[in-house]
């Protein structure tokens, strides 16, 4: 999918990991969420000293719920490292959620401070994701 303000969500997301309040592992990730009515929106990792840290996918889905949106059509994660980090599997399932909900794919770009980049489409990186019950 082409993302035409990809420039402008890049530039958000790394503008987002600047934020991060990572004092044990000092692995900053913000997360740009590109949202089908063009808005978008921002969150970046926050850890704690339980290891219970909130992922910088899950603080942006976060404030689109807050802001009253759930249709998200494109998510570029920003990163240090190499290769640019991925969602991992725990963020892939919640937003998996939307776009069953809203009933199409949703693109993921990664990239880091290198320009490294890895473009994929939600699908490729859950296979399998949707739940389906079957009856006997």
């Amino acid at each position: 999918m082409k993302i035409e303000n990809l420039s402008q969500l890049i530039k958000l997301a790394k503008e987002s990991s600047m934020k991060a309040y990572v004092p044990y592992s000092e692995f900053r990730v913000g997360v740009a969420l590109l949202m089908n009515s063009g808005k978008i929106h921002t969150g970046c990792n926050v850890e704690f000293a339980d290891y219970l840290a909130l992922h910088a996918e899950i603080n942006a889905i976060g404030t689109a719920i807050n802001g009253g949106e759930t249709d998200i059509i494109a998510v570029v994660v920003y990163s240090y490292s190499s290769p640019p980090a991925l969602p991992c599997g725990s963020c892939r399932q919640k937003l998996y959620e939307f776009s069953l909900l809203n009933k199409h794919d949703i693109s993921i770009i990664a990239i880091n401070d290198k320009d490294e980049k890895i473009e994929m489409v939600l699908s490729e990186l859950l296979p399998g994701g949707e739940i389906k019950v079957v009856k006997k």
